[in-house]
């Protein structure tokens, strides 16, 4: 399993394997690109399949985290971290110490979050023994309200770019996944007016969106739904060739990463006739937010550089239609601009 081979590897400039037998530890921290030194990105906890999976994840990771620093303006490079193994059942704070002592070794070069699997109580454990950590409870607490608010910016950039609209007053959205960052959303866009349908595996997420008049289905039912936009907010891969297919949506805009199974996926989208919102500028809010606490930018510049998202996704919907080109490449291209000028 080397990375160097791995068709993630992207000329990553550090993969480390992290383990600490006595607390059960097994992590891989991927560095992207530094910028002035310094990364970021959430530590992702779940029970991967196998080793290599985790590596295809966290490789993939920090390069989404690079771009998503990029086309936010935020002068910090990619980053990632997935620990491997079931939170519920191996999340102890003799584990998340052990890792705080590998972020404190980096010094200053990795500043870790939340992510799947973690939380910003978690962040504030972390924050006994390291230093370099976001994200903690606190202080900013959640990162949820924050990347919903920017998906929200995200999601008025994509109904006018795809339905010439700036209101969501009957709008039909599916939402997948509504605890965290859907569960908020579901709030802000019941409170705009949207017609929701959800899905979730959890009972009580559900529950609390059907409280405020969202219909349920199952989890296998809502990429399909018959509806106007599709918003993923649970785990990444769900566009694949075969799930694009079956969409009646005709916009996605959503906080999963990692949204594509396949990169070919992208031009499928096109060729259904979906406009994608690329899920790194979509999900920058709570990258935004951590970078206030780390002390990188102002809450006055967060605030702004939040509510900014749904403007840099429409340049790329713009450069996209302009030069018939996926969204995605437009994406990477802007992306791939700014990098080169950090650097």
């Amino acid at each position: 399993m080397s990375p160097f081979s791995h068709s993630e590897y992207d000329n990553h400039l550090r993969v480390s394997f992290v383990a600490d037998p006595d607390s059960g530890l097994r992590a891989i921290h991927a560095i992207h690109r530094p910028v002035d030194g310094r990364t970021g990105g959430g530590i992702r906890f779940r029970p991967y399949a196998s080793d290599d999976e985790a590596l295809t994840d966290v490789l993939r990771l920090s390069k989404a985290m690079s771009y998503k620093f990029a086309l936010a303006g935020l002068p910090a490079g990619g980053a990632k971290t997935v620990i491997i193994g079931d939170p519920a059942k191996l999340k102890t704070p003799e584990l998340l110490t052990a890792y705080a002592r590998y972020v404190e070794s980096l010094g200053g070069l990795y500043i870790a979050g939340p992510d799947i699997g973690t939380n910003a109580d978690d962040m504030t454990e972390l924050a006994r023994t390291t230093r370099f950590v976001a994200g903690r409870s606190d202080l900013s607490g959640t990162t949820a309200i924050p990347t919903a608010q920017g998906c929200f910016s995200a999601l008025k950039a994509t109904i006018r770019a795809a339905f010439g609209r700036d209101d969501f007053t009957g709008l039909r959205i599916a939402i997948q996944g509504v605890g965290g960052v859907g569960g908020v959303l579901v709030q802000m866009l019941a409170d705009a007016g949207a017609d929701l349908v959800v899905a979730d595996i959890d009972q009580a997420a559900l529950d609390a969106a059907a409280a405020l008049g969202a219909k349920v289905v199952s989890p296998d039912k809502i990429l399909a739904a018959d509806v106007d936009l599709l918003s993923p907010n649970a785990m990444g891969a769900v566009l694949s060739k075969t799930s694009i297919s079956t969409i009646k949506a005709r916009a996605i805009c959503g906080c999963a990463n990692n949204q594509l199974a396949t990169p070919d996926c992208a031009q499928a989208l096109v060729d259904q006739g979906i406009l994608w919102a690329p899920d790194y500028v979509v999900s920058a809010g709570g990258a935004i937010d951590g970078s206030k606490d780390a002390g990188l930018i102002t809450a006055q510049e967060s605030a702004a550089k939040i509510d900014g998202i749904g403007a840099t996704l429409a340049t790329i919907f713009d450069s996209a239609k302009r030069q018939n080109i996926t969204t995605e490449a437009a994406a990477h291209a802007l992306a791939q601009d700014l990098i080169g000028q950090f650097e």
